[in-house]
């Protein structure tokens, strides 16, 4: 009897430790851009373990970069189901539908997410952008405002404001910004120099 249940015992250890891995491997996959191959990995652990929220997260994470937008989407939702305070699936969900240009519902998440954190840098930033899209420049200005001091690294805050200094011809200010964005190597940001602040 004690034989069956230590046998019973290192078959689940080997079991759970196969499982554990599967995950850690797709983590390993994501991290060099690989996400096909981290998909699989991130499913094969799913099968035993179908509720755990940070590898249904990273494989939404997955499906995001491969532009498979409603899978990424299907799969922060199932997060919020079981987590529903789960702010990188919030972020995410905003980040989503920002991109299918549905503004109001980015900034119900942002707006979600800074009621859990007001401290998310990320969270701010996105705020920003949903509402210099729809054209509150003024609210606009003080997300990115708040992302920057929350986060003075956040390239993308400096990037986004400059731009909206320059449309609110604040040619000074807005080169300050683009040039902050450049030195963080943000995309575009030194192609926005050359052209905005000779």
């Amino acid at each position: 009897m004690k034989f069956k249940y230590l046998l019973f015992i290192l078959v689940m250890c080997v079991a759970f430790g196969c499982q554990n891995q599967d995950s850690l491997i797709g983590d390993e996959y994501f991290e060099v851009g690989e996400y096909d191959k981290a998909i699989e990995s991130y499913n094969e652990y799913l099968k035993l373990n179908p509720r755990h929220v940070k590898t249904i997260y990273n494989r939404g994470r997955c499906y995001q970069e491969l532009e498979q937008n409603k899978k990424a989407l299907d799969d922060f939702n199932l997060v919020i189901q079981y987590d529903p305070i789960n702010e990188n699936a919030l972020l995410s969900i905003g980040q989503e539908f920002y991109k299918q240009g549905e503004y109001k519902s980015t900034v119900y998440y942002s707006e979600k997410v800074i009621e859990l954190d007001p401290n998310n840098a990320m969270a701010h930033y996105q705020l920003g952008r949903a509402n210099h899209k729809q054209g509150f420049f003024r609210d606009a200005m003080n997300n990115y405002n708040s992302a920057i001091n929350l986060n003075p690294k956040l390239g993308e805050a400096f990037l986004h404001r400059g731009a909206l200094k320059l449309y609110l011809k604040q040619k000074q200010p807005a080169c300050v910004d683009l040039q902050k964005a450049a030195e963080l190597k943000v995309d575009g940001a030194e192609e926005a120099v050359r052209k905005n602040c000779k």
